[in-house]
């Protein structure tokens, strides 16, 4: 976490003659006085002993636990340990506090200042602890204390001059290294005596150093303008780079008091910033920063210069980006790896300028170096546009709003389709009896005793290894973390609710006592040992094409495996699904048993594809779109995409909507290692069937892709090329400052999908080339930002957070909002998406 060593802890121990507390507390002795009022014990029997292995910088969640404790301790008679979790600390150290400054003044008529009346209200190092307002010791609805603060104090000799600091009850924590006040203060500071300059008409560096009386200031702003090659000018000279970008220079200075504490020191910084504002887009880029410090005698200044480059890096990101957003009891902005920071092509040359004062006492170079930063910004965009920005972050829409550029319009929405799974349950059952009527009644297969495993050949069961890996069985038959192919996973239809089957030899409620013919009449006609229908969603629709061999070769597998005993719950369907009788007429409408014909025109790769793709393959099982009944439609439907367990499995057909067409060498590529360069990374259930695609040959793999590669269109002649041309534009149009979404992704997807910087965690899909992102529904793409991808087809390939418990739902809308406008320009933008987001976002709690 920037700005804390870890999630905060502390013991306390409460007596009746005083307490002792362990704490990780930055402020023991305001510490102390909060439990003296809270446990209403005298101030000196409270002995606070501090340690370094947690606890944020400043007054914040370590106090809090300090005080939890002590009331805990105090209610059960017994020492208590409290610690937050991560997640706990990120929600109450948010990233940044909001602060308000209002400041008053004017010119005497010599362009001098006039008066200096400032007043600023923000939750401070000297704000209570928690557990005073919860518990009302202390009121919440008016400031804890009204007090001189050092960081609001200017550090010009204005003639007349008031400060005023209400010190705000903490309802949203903030550290101090994160800027609670000395940063903001010093933006007011600065921005102001840069205003006062320009009505003066005078230079802005000449006009501070007129109000300078600290010689190691003055001697400080002298060496910074010096190094920065300073222009003069009496106001904003907005010179022009090209037709719409200009360009500026901004000064800020601060003097950053490390204490309240007599001689526990100070340290002077000073910034140049140099800018540039494209005045069409509003975009803001700050090209070059020089940086003085003066902070004594400096025992190792390489390491001091680093750590200002950081300093720089974090604040110029902080005052371009950072924008925290509330919900109307929280802080909404939990996700830190949203945390928005400069990529590498936008840092700015970074020239540190050092004072040598060897002679001088050595002080803290912290964070000191970044409280300029935002004035200095600030005033460079006032220098290249003549407007003033009073509110950070400078984002290319409040830069725009400032110039009076409107936004561009969004892209009109598009109604969604309609389910076509709008027939009445009547009808239905009329149907499907009528089909059933002249059908013989099945009977029971009597039961068997286990056979011995021993009596398969290893071949066999080696062979059937690989069909059970074709088959994905271990996708549906196995519950997340659960024990491989005992069943129970729920699989939602449009007609209720089915769960798979203990595929183990578990006497009682797996397999244990099925006979092959049992498990060759389940496999082909879709009927149970008992003689009771399956449910389609069981795709023996496919495997009645499977050869005598290969489903031998699959019991044995599944005969030799450890039994499981793992009861399959009760199937909750709709009426009249519920009536598994029923399900003889859909048999007799769509049941296609026999062979997959081979066809002599195409090569044998071709109809060994076909074979192991309509067959155990079963891919249309997800790839085909349903029919009212929930057959899959055939003929120019076949394998054009289809839905379940609300995942859209896409067309691998004509109809694909990937913006680069499927060949044989990605699909080969793709079906062995879950990733392509030009469409993706494999997720949701797909991961799992590359995953126990593993164990099928390469030469089965290759026959798949070559008849997949059949039904896609003539790829491009060369796809390297059309995914360069895709990405380039895609990276071109990104704005990601303008939106929410834009500033989630920069944030929190940018590191892995960027074209730039360095590679993370794996591969780097390219969101462009990415078909969940030019899909119909972005039903796939909220599930993946919403879930991750926390298994991925191979360990190579990294994993990808998910993003649930950090987004809210307007947030992932946004997010997906953002990606699909900019990552798929061509598409129509998606509707309802917020719907959409808390549909998927329930169905998944549920599962």
């Amino acid at each position: 976490m920037h700005g804390s060593i870890g999630p905060s802890c502390a013991v306390a121990d409460v007596r009746e003659d005083g307490a002792r507390i362990w704490s990780g507390t930055q402020n023991p002795y305001p510490l102390r006085l909060d439990l003296s009022i809270l446990l209403g014990i005298d101030e000196q029997a409270i002995e606070v002993l501090r340690f370094e292995a947690a606890g944020c910088y400043g007054r914040n969640c370590a106090d809090d636990v300090a005080a939890d404790a002590a009331l805990l301790s105090r209610a059960v008679g017994r020492p208590v340990r409290v610690q937050l979790t991560r997640e706990q600390e990120h929600a109450w150290e948010p990233k940044g506090a909001a602060q308000l400054m209002e400041v008053s003044g004017g010119l005497n008529a010599d362009g001098s200042p006039a008066a200096y009346d400032f007043a600023t209200r923000y939750p401070s190092n000297a704000a209570t602890t928690l557990a005073l307002l919860l518990t009302g010791m202390v009121p919440a609805d008016n400031p804890v204390f009204e007090m001189g603060d050092r960081t609001a104090i200017p550090p010009y000799a204005y003639d007349n001059i008031r400060v005023k600091v209400h010190d705000m009850a903490p309802i949203v924590r903030a550290a101090w290294l994160r800027g609670v006040s000395a940063l903001p203060n010093s933006f007011a500071h600065e921005s102001y005596i840069d205003e006062l300059a320009a009505e003066a008409g005078v230079d802005p560096v000449e006009y501070r150093l007129r109000y300078l009386h600290d010689e190691r200031a003055v001697d400080l702003v002298k060496a910074v303008a010096a190094r920065a090659g300073w222009e003069h000018r009496t106001g904003p000279r907005r010179e022009m780079v090209d037709s719409d970008i200009t360009r500026g220079q901004g000064f800020a200075y601060a003097l950053y008091v490390h204490s309240k504490f007599p001689g526990y020191g100070a340290a002077w910084s000073a910034w140049v910033a140099d800018v540039e504002v494209n005045n069409a887009t509003g975009d803001v880029a700050v090209k070059r920063v020089v940086v003085g410090q003066d902070s004594g005698l400096m025992i190792n200044p390489a390491g001091i210069e680093h750590q200002i480059h950081g300093n720089v890096i974090q604040s110029t990101s902080r005052a371009l980006k950072e924008q925290v957003s509330f919900t109307d009891t929280a802080v909404a902005d939990k996700e830190w790896g949203a945390y928005p920071i400069l990529t590498f092509p936008e840092v700015p040359v970074i020239n540190v300028v050092l004072m040598p004062r060897p002679d001088d006492p050595p002080l803290g170079s912290g964070e000191s170096a970044s409280v300029p930063s935002a004035a200095a910004i600030a005033n460079a965009i006032f220098d290249a546009t003549g407007v003033r920005l009073r509110e950070p972050p400078f984002t290319p829409e409040r830069v725009r709003a400032a110039l009076g550029n409107p936004l561009s319009p969004p892209k009109p929405s598009q109604p969604k389709k309609k389910s076509w799974f709008a027939l009445a349950g009547a009808a239905l059952a009329g149907a499907l009896g009528m089909a059933a009527l002249a059908l013989p009644i099945r009977g029971a297969i009597a039961p068997i005793t286990p056979p011995d495993p021993a009596s398969f050949s290893a071949d066999m069961i080696a062979r059937g290894a690989q069909l059970a890996g074709l088959g994905g069985c271990m996708t549906c038959h196995t519950l997340p973390g659960g024990i491989a192919n005992a069943g129970g996973r729920p699989i939602e239809t449009p007609f209720g609710t089915v769960y798979s089957t203990n595929l183990t030899p578990d006497v009682e409620t797996g397999l244990g006592a099925w006979s092959y013919a049992a498990f060759e009449r389940a496999m082909r006609e879709g009927i149970g040992r008992d003689g009771s229908h399956l449910y389609p969603a069981f795709p023996y629709a496919s495997f009645t094409h499977t050869s005598d061999t290969d489903l031998q070769a699959l019991y044995a597998y599944l005969m030799s495996r450890p039994a499981v005993k793992a009861k399959t719950p009760t199937a909750k369907m709709a009426f009249p699904f519920n009536i598994r009788p029923l399900m003889a007429g859909w048999n007799t409408l769509f049941l296609r048993p026999g062979q997959i014909p081979t066809d002599p025109s195409r090569s044998p790769q071709w109809n060994r594809g076909a074979y192991l793709v309509e067959s155990l393959g079963h891919c249309g099982a997800c790839h085909t779109p349903r029919n009212a009944l929930g057959a899959e439609r055939s003929d120019k439907h076949h394998l054009a995409g289809g839905d379940v367990d609300s995942w859209h499995a896409p067309s691998l057909t004509a109809l694909s909507r990937a913006p680069i067409a499927w060949n044989e060498a990605e699909l080969f590529t793709y079906l062995r290692t879950g990733f392509s360069q030009f469409h993706g990374t494999a997720a949701g259930p797909m991961a799992q069937v590359v995953q126990q695609l593993a164990a099928v040959p390469d030469a089965d793999i290759r026959a798949m892709a070559t008849y997949l590669a059949s039904f896609a269109p003539a790829p491009p002649s060369d796809p390297a090329a059309q995914a360069a041309a895709l990405k380039s534009a895609a990276e071109a149009s990104l704005r990601p400052l303008d939106t929410l979404g834009g500033r989630l992704y920069e944030g929190a997807c940018a590191s892995c999908h960027s074209e730039t910087g360095p590679m993370l965690f794996g591969v780097r899909p390219a969101l462009a080339l990415n078909t969940n992102v030019h899909a119909a529904t972005p039903d796939n793409l909220i599930r993946v930002v919403l879930d991750g991808i926390p298994d991925p087809a191979a360990a190579d390939l990294g994993d990808m957070p998910a993003f649930r418990d950090s987004f809210s739902d307007d947030q992932i809308a946004a997010l997906v909002n953002y990606m699909r406008g900019k990552f798929a320009p061509d598409a129509p933008a998606w509707s309802g998406v917020e719907q959409d987001v808390a549909r998927l976002r329930a169905h998944r709690a549920v599962h």
